[in-house]
């Protein structure tokens, strides 16, 4: 996948699956902003790029996903969902993270 094509899909709302080859060639298109050690899953990033706000996460270790967010706000209520989730599944709780929705 080009840049091109990424930033096309996540302008629609798609949230994108890639391979960790295919970020590795496409991370610089976007800004870091935050990272967040999920301590099971990779990390947890916040990121910028021309198609605005998106979290990128590690569902496996040869996948990531980019899940396009509206805005500021809902960038923080995603990535304060998702660490409450991670720190259930590390306490135990048996939950999971369906990284397509």
């Amino acid at each position: 996948m080009d840049a091109q094509t990424l930033m096309d899909r996540l302008e629609t709302g798609a949230t994108v699956l890639l391979s960790c080859d295919e970020w590795d060639a496409l991370r610089n298109t976007f800004e870091v902003i935050e990272e967040h050690d999920t301590r099971l899953s990779g990390m947890l990033r916040l990121v910028r790029s021309p198609a605005g706000l998106a979290a990128v996460e590690q569902p496996g270790p040869d996948q990531r996903v980019v899940r396009p967010l509206a805005n500021m706000t809902a960038a923080r209520a995603f990535v304060t969902d998702r660490l409450e989730t991670y720190d259930r599944m590390w306490d135990g709780c048996g939950c999971k993270i369906d990284y397509t929705k």
